[in-house]
This record gives C-alpha cells, structure tokens and sequence, in this order.
C-alpha cells in the first residue's frame, strides 16, 4: 500500500505494468547484436540462411528443439567457450535461442561469441516459446 501511495504521489508515477518483450529487446540489441522475431527466424529457418543454435541445457535440448539446430549450451561460457564454437565460422549468420522471454542464455552466449569474432550473430529472445507459438518446427532426439 505505501509504495501505491509513493508511486501515485510521484510527479511522473512508473507504470503498474510493462512490456516484457519490449524491454527484452531493447536490453539485446543495446548489446550491439540483432534480434529477431520467431517470424522473421522462420522465414530465415525456412530459407536455411542461418544456423540455430541452442543455449538451453543439454537435457532440455535433448527434449525438443529446432530442427538442425546446434546446441552450445550457455554454461560454455564457464567451461571453455573457444572449444565449443571451434570449427565454426565466425562468419556464418546464427540465431541464438533458449527457453523464452524470461531466460537470459541466448543473449549471454552471443555476447559471449561476439567477444571472441562471431560476426553475424541474432538472438530471438522469444526463444523456443515464442517459436512454437508461431507455428515454427520442433524435433526431440
């Protein structure tokens, strides 16, 4: 109740609610990299212009995930990030993706990636979620 009175007593009071996937966006791309919706990951899944690649966890991966993709799981960033992208070209375009909108891995790799050369990196930060709800293929091993 006191912050209710605080914040309506303010001369510009914050709002009561927000726009998750707005501010979600708008703390990836201050990062430098580019995000993407699930429909333009789509459109880019259907063209085979790009490699998906997962962030979740090995388990959650092996559970479902986009069809081709490759998993590198954020906790790379911690065990050895260099041996898990070697082989890859930094210049090949990849999505990053994780769970949705609330798991932090996909940007957190990226940026991880574009620290060591990753040149054409975007993260959809709807994530898996995102991409289900928009119609988008799922495989499970």
């Amino acid at each position: 109740m006191a912050a209710w009175v605080v914040n309506v007593a303010r001369p510009a009071p914050l709002p009561w609610w927000g726009d998750f996937a707005a501010k979600k966006v708008e703390e990836t791309t201050r990062t430098g990299l580019a995000v993407l919706s699930p429909k333009e990951a789509l459109e880019i899944f259907k063209a085979q212009s790009a490699l998906f690649v997962d962030a979740r966890e090995p388990d959650e991966f092996a559970q479902e995930h986009i069809p081709g993709a490759m998993h590198i799981s954020a906790e790379a960033l911690l065990t050895g990030l260099d041996a898990a992208v070697s082989g890859l070209a930094k210049d090949k375009p990849m999505v990053l993706y994780c769970s949705n909108l609330a798991c932090p891995k996909s940007k957190d790799l990226a940026q991880g990636m574009k620290e060591l050369g990753f040149t054409a990196l975007s993260v959809m930060p709807e994530g898996l979620e995102g991409w289900k709800a928009e119609g988008g293929p799922v495989e499970a091993r």
